[in-house]
């Protein structure tokens, strides 16, 4: 393998290291229009639980309709972004956020990655289950199959939840980012915990809609200091 490539049109020898180095950081600087969309995406998605999924009038039903399943799509869209989103969000405060910092990124990653199997299963098993047992979806784990399956959510929710909170924390010691948005961003995680998480209710919504602001928010701060960076540059 040979440690320079030659550019097409300019004819200038570049060295691979760099070319590589400029492709990540380029995937790096998009992650940051991920985390806009993921951020935007969740915000939709739970104003649509709230207000427009008939979860109170229909039950288990509700999640055979086209509401819930734009709704739940829009969240599974937003949590696969999500994790390159934090991509984005992390790279411009690596420095400042130090080991903390990394150890926060790494944490919230991974429950990222394990929420993600969550909402895939809210779009494809739960409207699954509501059809053939009821039984089995949120809200009504009244089998013992159902119950295995609610020990893996009290698995990978919380951890998703903590790496928010120490993610959250480092990016407010960091000082890259307004700080308001590293606390809306902690307060979206007990407000998402601790309020009632019925189906289509106002206080289930609440702590997403914080989350899904927050998240947009680093994501837009994010783009700007890239977007600054390459005009100094």
């Amino acid at each position: 393998m040979t440690t320079t490539q030659q550019t097409q049109h300019q004819g200038i020898e570049v060295p691979a290291g760099a070319l590589l180095s400029d492709g990540m950081s380029r995937f790096v600087r998009m992650g940051a229009w991920a985390a806009m969309v993921s951020g935007l995406a969740l915000v939709v998605s739970f104003l649509m639980e709230w207000l427009v999924v008939p979860h109170e009038r229909l039950g288990s039903d509700a999640f055979l309709t086209s509401a819930y399943t734009v709704s739940s799509g829009l969240r599974l869209l937003s949590l696969v972004l999500l994790l390159w989103g934090l991509i984005g969000i992390y790279g411009p405060q690596s420095r400042a956020a130090g080991t903390f910092g990394l150890w926060a990124f790494v944490v919230v990653f991974l429950g990222t990655a394990l929420s993600v199997g969550n909402t895939w299963a809210e779009v494809f098993v739960w409207p699954t289950f509501a059809q053939v047992a009821p039984g089995m979806v949120p809200g009504g784990f009244t089998t013992e199959a159902a119950s295995y399956m609610a020990r893996g959510l009290t698995l990978s929710f919380p951890l998703f939840g903590l790496g928010l909170i120490l993610f959250g924390a480092a990016t407010f010691w960091a000082r890259v980012y307004p700080r308001w948005i590293a606390v809306l961003l902690i307060v979206s995680v007990p407000m998402t915990m601790f309020l009632d998480p019925t189906a289509g209710t106002f206080q289930e919504s609440i702590g997403q809609i914080l989350l899904g602001i927050a998240v947009a928010t680093l994501g837009f701060y994010a783009l700007r200091r890239a977007a600054s960076s390459t005009s100094s540059s």
